[in-house]
């Protein structure tokens, strides 16, 4: 089952890799190529600062020789995202990706059923933490909620690492995509936001004593900021390689009223450009 999951789906997930200007990896995430020339991943990639350069990446059987690649600058990219319907914020993106290099990728599809069925097989086609390597993972549908945006969500039973942001939910049995892996939702997410603002407002009340008064010609609130950070960088490298054992999906129903609602409207008009609300 999972091997003919891999063979009908693997060439359509891609690997979205950012760099800073000194050419350093910064993350990776996963999406995929859905109705032709877009690209569907987590909206995490809203919340991307840093990065200069991002390269979009597909691969080949083996799951890491490359088939094709296309480098943009995040201006660029930025300027391919799709607006929500209604112009309203969704929780995924949506990329235009109508380049030549990517015609002969084909797309995956979208599941147009009501209702996913609870215990059901999936399989998740995902990039690990900033491993080039396309990896397949097998696991259920534990449960499904709705959320506090009314939108819902399923809860997978299977083993998920940051990268596999993006990454399309599948039913193991039709092939067809049913979810977009999140990131945001896990509790382990949640747990290291807080962290890292309790670290930032103690820095923040650190830097304002930084420099008053010594003690034997060190100044302590310099050792206790350099603490914090070095705290700060542990936990970002702990959450980095963490696995989560359950991980979220958005429902796909919410994708498909995107193009039935927005995009083929857009599409229509050949001249339109697409773009983000600032």
């Amino acid at each position: 089952m999972y091997k003919t999951v891999w063979n009908k789906c693997q060439r359509s997930v891609c690997q979205l890799s950012f760099y800073s200007s000194a050419g350093i990896k910064l993350l990776s995430m996963t999406g995929f190529k859905v109705n032709g020339h877009f690209l569907i991943t987590d909206d995490y990639l809203f919340k991307i600062s840093k990065a200069v350069k991002v390269k979009l990446r597909f691969v080949g059987p083996d799951g890491y020789s490359e088939n094709s690649s296309v480098e943009l600058s995040m201006s660029e990219l930025k300027q391919r995202i799709i607006k929500g319907i209604h112009k309203e914020k969704t929780p995924f993106a949506t990329i235009n990706i109508d380049f030549k290099e990517f015609d002969k990728i084909p797309s995956l599809k979208l599941s147009t059923k009501k209702e996913v069925a609870i215990g059901s097989e999936i399989a998740i086609l995902g990039y690990q933490l900033d491993k080039d390597n396309l990896a397949i993972k097998s696991g259920i549908i534990a449960s499904s909620f709705i959320n506090g945006n009314d939108k819902k969500y399923f809860q997978v039973d299977s083993s998920l690492k940051q990268g596999n942001s993006g990454s399309p939910l599948i039913n193991a049995e039709t092939g067809e995509v049913i979810g977009v892996i999140g990131h945001k939702l896990a509790s382990i997410t949640q747990s290291h936001k807080r962290m890292k603002q309790i670290i930032n407002n103690n820095l923040a009340i650190l830097k304002k004593s930084q420099g008053k008064f010594n003690v034997e010609e060190i100044d302590p609130i310099q050792v206790l900021i350099a603490n914090q950070n070095q705290i700060k960088h542990i936990s970002n490298e702990i959450y980095k390689t963490a696995t989560m054992t359950n991980g979220y999906a958005l429902d796909i129903s919410y994708i498909n009223d995107l193009f039935e609602e927005f995009i083929d409207a857009e599409v229509s008009q050949s001249s339109q450009k697409f773009h983000i609300d600032a």
